[in-house]
């Protein structure tokens, strides 16, 4: 089972109230998790302190246990879900330190993409999921939906759905996801894509003249872009109590 790293761009574009937009370079790994083993000895061997992963940074409301297991009882506990295989789309911990904005996790049945599980941080420390199923429907490049429950950004409001769009191929990974308010407007669209590349094929100086140190970067990126909100004097909204569940249900199918 080879071990990929997704050299791509994350994109942001947002209509509400100010406009602002912005793209950054960014790199992901994407591996099945039955094989988290593998790639912590893989990640220590080749890059040392640089790259590293730790099971205990997801999944983190499931009982300590490495990772595979970790994420099999998420998904039975909360969805009573069983997944042939599942694929994780995440930034590593980078000499040691990492956030991920949103961790993706594929899940795959009979070949075919069947569920996505969103896993949301945001900068105050919170977790929230949104479960994406419907009914054992191939999710491949398809729009899908879910109301808007966890607070990310203090520039928009809670209220408003999301729209998400997967599409994972052989060679190259691309994720959409759209939020518009509660009168269907779109307000932001975000994307993030870019080309596999075998982990075994990736240089420790390469990825360090590529990206620097990114995963404090991406803190530093969400703050500065929050700054220059502020000063164009865009709506500020309080951080809102976290929701009472953990986990948000997607619901239908959408055209786009």
């Amino acid at each position: 089972m080879a071990f990929y790293l997704m050299r791509g761009q994350v994109y942001h574009s947002r209509s509400e109230t100010a406009e602002n937009s912005f793209k950054y370079p960014i790199f992901n790994l994407y591996y099945s998790v039955s094989q988290t083993a593998n790639l912590q000895a893989l990640l220590q061997k080749k890059f040392k302190s640089l790259l590293s992963f730790r099971d205990e940074d997801y999944l983190k409301e499931t009982p300590q246990a490495l990772l595979s297991e970790k994420c099999q009882q998420f998904l039975a506990k909360n969805f009573n879900y069983q997944a042939d295989h599942v694929f994780l789309q995440t930034i590593p911990r980078m000499f040691g330190y990492a956030f991920n904005p949103v961790n993706f996790w594929y899940c795959y049945r009979q070949k075919k993409l069947e569920a996505v599980l969103c896993e949301v941080n945001n900068t105050f420390g919170e977790t929230h999921y949104y479960w994406l199923y419907q009914q054992g429907e191939d999710l491949d490049n398809k729009w899908l939906k879910a109301e808007k429950k966890f607070h990310v950004s203090p520039f928009f409001a809670i209220e408003g759905e999301y729209r998400f769009r997967f599409r994972p191929t052989k060679n190259h990974l691309h994720v959409d996801i759209h939020f518009l308010n509660d009168e269907g407007t779109l307000k932001l669209n975000t994307w993030v894509q870019g080309e596999l590349t075998p982990l075994e094929e990736v240089s420790f100086t390469g990825l360090l003249l590529r990206y620097g140190w990114m995963t404090p970067l991406v803190v530093f990126r969400i703050h500065y872009q929050a700054l220059k909100l502020f000063f164009k004097k865009v709506k500020f909204f309080k951080k809102p109590s976290p929701p009472t569940k953990e986990i948000t249900h997607g619901t239908s199918f959408m055209g786009r």
